[in-house]
């Protein structure tokens, strides 16, 4: 990911899933840090973006960065940097296949993003951040739109007005819940997605929504 860390503690907690903590009586796991890495991402990208595209309203900019910002994106860029190799997961949650589970991913390149911050500052956390980018730039060939903004596009160009988000269930504990999301037009459900947060819920139903409506 092109940084090497001086706390090595720091990468170490990183990588280590709630699940791994518990079993082994440790007194850290990677959620405190996936919650900073979280927001110095959203600094990051908001500011890259802000260069990159001087002339695109707050809307366009939001819209870019919740394509960048995302549990798909971060899944991503943790398989290429073969991050999923060094997750220290429970022994159930490791033989059911945990490392290969997009948002445990997602998840801990956010705390990797956290813990780089902590150990070289903002400067280090920026540079490894516009790798994140990008490599998604590079994967997508452009900033990839975000779905929900096509969806709608797609829905009144066709005459159908504006899609319906609604969230059908949640589960999970207060700490990582999972939330389920239908996207409706005219009453009638045409995608349905789940997310650790209702916009990444949101994002996944319009990406259904969107195959929905080419598939007519």
């Amino acid at each position: 990911m092109g940084y090497t860390f001086e706390n090595r503690e720091l990468i170490m907690e990183a990588v280590t899933h709630a699940s791994f903590s518990n079993e082994n009586s440790l007194s850290a796991c990677n959620e405190r840090l996936e919650f900073l890495g979280d927001a110095v991402l959203e600094l990051c990208v908001s500011e890259i973006l802000y260069h990159q595209y001087p002339l695109d309203s707050e809307g366009d900019l939001s819209e870019r960065r919740a394509s960048i910002v995302c549990e798909d994106s971060l899944g991503s860029w943790a398989r290429h940097i073969d991050l999923r190799e060094i997750l220290r997961l429970g022994k159930g949650l490791s033989r059911s296949g945990g490392k290969d589970q997009p948002v445990i991913c997602a998840d801990a390149a956010e705390a990797l993003f956290g813990a780089v911050f902590l150990d070289g500052g903002f400067e280090a956390a920026r540079n490894v951040i516009d790798r994140f980018f990008r490599y998604i730039v590079a994967v997508n060939g452009v900033v990839p739109r975000n779905p929900k903004a096509q969806l709608q596009e797609t829905m009144e160009s066709m005459g159908y007005g504006k899609p319906e988000y609604s969230l059908s269930r949640q589960s999970g504990p207060p700490h990582a819940p999972v939330f389920v999301v239908t996207v409706s037009s005219s009453g009638r459900v045409i995608g349905e997605g789940e997310g650790r947060t209702i916009r990444e819920a949101e994002r996944k139903a319009a990406e259904m929504g969107l195959v929905s409506f080419r598939d007519q």
